[in-house]
């Protein structure tokens, strides 16, 4: 778990791993300079707590990816769950992912639906899976070995609801230096090299307030609207090709073969970050942009590795 300034909805979270049906052997939790009472409140719960708790604290801010990953790196165990300070697990949320890691043949990692509540954990409505558009033909795709095609789209597999074998932190660690990546980096490159498993069941409650880092929300028609042109705004594109750049030279400089990418991988990621500095750099005017989005268009790219037509309307008319 990292914290930060995390004491309105902390006491709930630890309450809720303490009192998991299959109890975590350890809990880490990594500090990132909180000014609040973040500090007390582990400090109470770890000298009570049913299991092992680590407790560090750094001295100077981090930030949300080093700060997951100095966590990551102190654990023990095999098995390790990410955990967000706001969220509330549900009881079997650890026995149902370590169950699906341990049935044959074997996942490198396995993810699960949420709840999305509000921050009196009211439900509003939806779950995590709906909110990021993973479709059951994507799902069915992730069933059958095939992760890696749809986290080439978008990583939906949310850090909180994300549980991944130690044996890949070699791989992993350390993050790349990318605002708020550590997540999608950790189920990204397990994919690569491994099936990931799917566990089709709301284990957490997702909790939405006025102070995430992230939230991940359902969007209407109007919201999808203002994200996309968000998006443009943010130079989402040169983002997702240094992301995936950084996760291609990772995979390449690789020489235990059991965290090599799978065959196929590699190729399908050099068209990713193709296709994503492309769209970075599309040309402010219309008439310039028509002969890029046919190209891409006509290449399947925008289908394989963006949101097909909605990716193509958003560069022919949310530029300039």
């Amino acid at each position: 778990m990292a914290t930060c300034d995390g004491e309105r909805f902390l006491r709930e979270q630890l309450e809720s791993i303490a009192g998991q049906t299959r109890r975590p052997q350890q809990l880490v939790v990594c500090d990132d300079a909180s000014q609040d009472g973040t500090t007390r409140i582990v400090e109470e719960f770890a000298a009570r707590a049913p299991l092992s708790v680590s407790f560090e604290r750094n001295p100077e801010r981090l930030g949300t990816t080093r700060n997951f990953e100095r966590a990551v790196g102190a654990c023990d165990a095999d098995i390790i769950l990410l955990a967000d300070q706001d969220d509330v697990w549900h009881p079997e949320k650890v026995a149902r992912l370590c169950a699906a890691l341990e049935t044959p043949p074997g996942a490198g990692a396995a993810f699960s639906d949420g709840r999305v509540v509000d921050a009196q954990r009211r439900p509003l409505g939806y779950g995590l899976w709906e909110a990021q558009g993973f479709s059951a033909r994507e799902q069915a795709r992730v069933r059958a070995g095939h992760p890696e095609e749809v986290f080439l789209r978008h990583v939906v597999a949310a850090g909180t609801t994300l549980a991944f074998r130690a044996r890949y932190r070699p791989l992993l660690l350390p993050f790349p230096d990318l605002r708020s990546a550590h997540d999608a980096w950790v189920a990204f490159l397990i994919a690569a090299v491994s099936e990931v498993a799917l566990v089709d069941a709301e284990l957490i409650d997702y909790r939405l307030h006025g102070d995430n880092q992230f939230g991940l929300r359902r969007f209407g028609l109007r919201a999808q609207l203002a994200q996309a042109r968000v998006q443009v705004e943010q130079r989402a594109f040169d983002y997702a090709a240094r992301f995936f750049a950084q996760a291609a030279r990772r995979l390449r400089d690789q020489h235990d073969p059991a965290l090599r990418a799978r065959r196929g991988v590699l190729e399908a990621i050099d068209a990713k970050v193709a296709h994503a500095r492309v769209r970075a750099a599309m040309p402010g005017s219309l008439l310039g942009r028509l002969p890029t989005i046919a190209r891409e268009s006509a290449s399947g790219r925008y289908r394989r590795y963006s949101y097909g037509w909605k990716s193509a309307a958003q560069d022919l008319f949310l530029r300039g």
